[in-house]
């Protein structure tokens, strides 16, 4: 049966009204009501001493004074208070105008608390004992002016007494009620008396949770010798001590009913101490409820969320959860290593501090259209590393809904891909370069074709020239030095092919001897000059190395060098300068070829040694070529132990190539390690 308590407080033939801390009504009963004349609606919410101002007593004190003091006492001590009589008018309107009536009342004031034990308001059970108090009167009365005895006197005043009679078998139906009311409640209750704790009253929920009956009377010890050594004992002497309630939440109990095994509940109860007419504590209330399934529940949802918590530390992810309107509620561990922010810090919306801030805009936009249309969520952006470091991570979250499909969570995570997005970068710059490769080929099989195709026109003519006149010297001498020219003009562009094909295998071994740099250069120059000279180049040497040696290849040093002046006269116009200086370095020489020509592009500077590299023909430069010179050139060079670098300011500003060699014999070399 489930009890209507507001029902009860309304219907209760007993007067009841709740004040809070300022003094304004909060609730009153009916009886309430028709005890002040009062309705409800003009109560609540108003002063006490705003609507019953009360008189003025006969020593000129306000009869506010005591009731305030007294509601004002259980506020701040937290316990009951009662005034057996207090005089107090009440004013009322009736049809003859305003009436104030001076009534006698008993009122007791208990205090009302919230669930951290605060007094928060008090109620008043207020008596009218106004007839009561005058029947008194006029015994008194009537014995100081007749005489009379008190049996005489009391004659007169039977109606009165009669009345009185009634109101107390009034309140005994109520104490009955009452009583029934405690032996039904569904919550267990108690009331223990003296310092022994005996039993005075308990309920039947009391007798089903200890599992036993008939102990009225018996101390607790004796009921329950069980309780000993799991701090109840103690709980209720401190309660008598102190006098301060003690309230405890979900605390367990092991009990031992008669015939069974023990078994261990948990409960929520209430300690409440009971004081007599003079504040003294003599007993105590225990009220409370089991509360075992909760627990349970409770700590089977503890135990999930541990195993959650478990498994979301031990993936490799950073896992995340959010409130349905957005707002983070955890991170597991991996989030904070990863970002290296305390623990708790990014709760809420304070989780975009870690976000590269380019990337900030773009990730809060997916997210509240996610939060708006519950899609799912899912980025890439850049993430602050605990090293200070932004690393690309993978984002994602998918919506938790209800039974009616209402979004109520979200779980995501965050998955670096930083090396992914490496290797990815890698694979584009890969497949960048072999498509740069691609075209730098197609260019040189068309450049090929043309440098092949070039020899072969004059070649043909020649041989018509034989056709035409096979008897004739001239002709004949002058045809075969077209076909022998242009035939060495083939063969050293196939050397060209061969030596690059045998350098990109690893196949070239280099013929190492003692050589004066000197000798290197001039036959490098005597190379290169025909062409110089055709196209007017004005060229100057300086050489500050006097007399050096080195241990190379002679052959092969001096194709890097003519390489070198022969890439410059191509490439500067006519009339143009290129200077050839030679320096000793510390341990190497360095050897550096200036022009004044085209430049080199940033985008070709780059590139400018790989194989087929080549700046665009121009009309000043049209003497062809492979563009497989300069690769050469760095490959021999590195055989040797040396380096070259190219430098340009960019077009129309010229070009610089520094080639440095080592100056001593390396350690490990024999003199002649090919022999």
């Amino acid at each position: 049966m489930s009890i209507q308590f507001d029902r009860l407080f309304q219907h209760s033939p007993n007067a009841y009204m709740v004040l809070d801390r300022q003094m304004r009504f909060v609730e009153v009963n009916t009886a309430y009501e028709l005890l002040t004349g009062l309705p409800r609606a003009q109560l609540l919410g108003r002063a006490l001493f705003d609507v019953f101002p009360g008189a003025t007593n006969d020593d000129g004190t306000p009869q506010s004074d005591v009731l305030r003091q007294s509601l004002e006492r259980t506020f701040a001590t937290g316990e009951r208070n009662v005034l057996a009589l207090i005089p107090y008018a009440i004013e009322s309107d009736t049809p003859d105008g305003r009436v104030v009536d001076i009534r006698y009342w008993s009122a007791t004031h208990t205090p009302l608390r919230n669930d951290d034990g605060e007094v928060v308001a008090v109620m008043q059970h207020t008596t009218d004992v106004t007839e009561v108090h005058q029947l008194r009167e006029e015994v008194r009365r009537a014995r100081e002016a007749t005489g009379l005895t008190a049996e005489q006197v009391s004659g007169g005043v039977l109606s009165r007494a009669a009345a009185v009679q009634r109101d107390n078998e009034r309140l005994s139906a109520r104490q009955a009620f009452l009583t029934d009311l405690f032996e039904q409640a569904p919550g267990f209750m108690a009331v223990l008396r003296g310092p022994d704790n005996v039993f005075e009253l308990a309920n039947e929920a009391y007798e089903r949770l200890i599992g036993r009956d008939d102990f009225i009377g018996v101390p607790l010890r004796e009921v329950l010798p069980e309780l000993t050594d799991q701090g109840f004992f103690e709980l209720l002497d401190q309660v008598r001590e102190t006098g301060n309630p003690f309230v405890g939440r979900g605390m367990p109990v092991t009990l031992r009913p008669d015939d069974a095994h023990d078994r261990t509940i948990f409960v929520d109860f209430i300690y409440q101490p009971i004081r007599d007419s003079q504040g003294r504590i003599e007993g105590i209330f225990v009220q409370g409820a089991d509360v075992t399934g909760r627990e349970a529940a409770l700590s089977a949802l503890r135990e999930s969320e541990a195993r959650f918590r478990t498994i979301a530390n031990l993936v490799p992810q950073m896992v995340w959860s959010a409130r349905a309107n957005g707002e983070v509620d955890y991170c597991n561990q991996r989030w904070y290593d990863f970002t290296g922010l305390p623990e708790g810090s990014t709760r809420g919306h304070e989780w975009d501090a870690a976000l590269h801030p380019d990337d900030r805009d773009r990730a809060w936009t997916r997210w509240r259209r996610s939060l708006a249309t519950g899609e799912p969520y899912d980025i890439e952006y850049r993430l602050r590393f605990h090293t200070g470091d932004y690393r690309w991570v993978l984002g994602r979250a998918l919506p938790m809904r209800d039974a009616t499909g209402l979004v109520v969570r979200w779980m995501g995570t965050c998955t670096d891909i930083q090396d992914q997005k490496r290797v990815q970068e890698m694979l584009e710059r890969s497949q960048e370069a072999l498509r740069n490769t691609d075209r730098q080929k197609d260019h040189f099989l068309a450049m090929l074709a043309h440098e092949l195709r070039n020899p072969l026109a004059p070649i043909a003519t020649a041989a018509q020239l034989l056709k035409m006149a096979p008897d004739s010297v001239h002709n004949v001498l002058q045809a075969s030095e077209i076909i022998d020219r242009q035939a060495i003009h083939m063969g050293n562009l196939v050397e060209d092919l061969m030596d690059v094909s045998r350098v990109t295998r690893g196949l070239t071994a280099l013929k190492r001897r003692r050589v004066r740099l000197s000798a290197i250069v001039e036959a490098a120059i005597e190379q290169t000059m025909p062409l110089m000279r055709k196209r007017g180049h004005r060229f100057s040497i300086a050489d500050g190395t006097d007399g050096v040696e080195l241990w190379a290849d002679p052959s092969r040093l001096t194709q890097i060098v003519s390489n070198l002046l022969n890439n410059a006269a191509k490439y500067t116009p006519p009339q143009g300068a290129v200077a050839l200086e030679i320096e000793p370095e510390g341990p190497h020489v360095l050897l550096r070829v200036r022009d004044n020509g085209i430049g080199i592009e940033p985008e070709l500077l780059a590139r400018v040694f790989e194989l087929f590299a080549q700046a665009e023909t121009t009309p000043d430069r049209h003497e062809g070529g492979l563009g497989v010179g300069l690769a050469l050139a760095r490959s021999l060079t590195r055989l040797h132990g040396g380096t070259l670098v190219a430098h340009s300011a960019g077009p129309g500003e010229g070009s610089t190539f520094e080639l440095r060699l080592p100056r001593e014999i390396p350690a490990h070399q024999d003199e002649d390690p090919l022999q």
